[in-house]
């Protein structure tokens, strides 16, 4: 195979993989969906972002500080054209290796919640950040009512990271 043909075959599983993934990437995420590949490095996936990138079939977008990115309507219509192109064997090889890794790009990181009962309305609401397997941080707070409990359990999903920065940032002081 030619490396232009390579490289645009690349670019092309870059694109497939921000189409299927249902959230904005980052780089790390877009790399770990390709560790399967052997001659897909994480420098040339920035390159194939940026020439993406510039092509108007991807674009950038910052949440809290993490670059993520999404593919464009124009990126989207190129990939449907160009998906034609790939050997039936390539495309499928390709669904697995992102159904296998769409899993563990998805646990890389969670916020979530967990109301507990406790008696007639009082609660225990368990408030967590995972970073894959590992828990960054688990605090559970007490409710003294069902409303009460889903405020903040709603709370946490919207501010966890800012939360637990602050935490962090006054339990590690001098």
């Amino acid at each position: 195979m030619s490396k232009d043909f390579e490289l645009f075959d690349n670019k092309i599983i870059v694109l497939y993989i921000l189409d299927k993934s249902t959230k904005p990437l980052t780089v790390e995420q877009i790399v770990k969906f390709c560790e399967e590949f052997e001659d897909i490095t994480y420098f040339d996936i920035v390159d194939y972002i940026e020439k993406l990138k510039n092509s108007e079939y991807v674009y950038q977008i910052i949440d809290q500080g993490t670059v993520l990115y999404k593919l464009t309507s124009s990126g989207n219509s190129m990939l449907n054209e160009l998906l034609e192109l790939i050997p039936g064997v390539n495309l499928h090889n390709l669904k697995k290796i992102i159904n296998k890794n769409i899993v563990e790009v998805k646990t890389d990181y969670s916020i979530n919640t967990q109301i507990i009962p406790i008696k007639s309305e009082e609660y225990k609401v368990s408030c967590y950040i995972k970073d894959g397997n590992d828990e960054l941080v688990n605090i559970s707070i007490y409710a003294g009512t069902k409303e009460q409990a889903k405020n903040i359990s709603k709370n946490w999903q919207e501010n966890a990271e800012n939360i637990y920065s602050k935490l962090l940032e006054l339990m590690t002081k001098d």
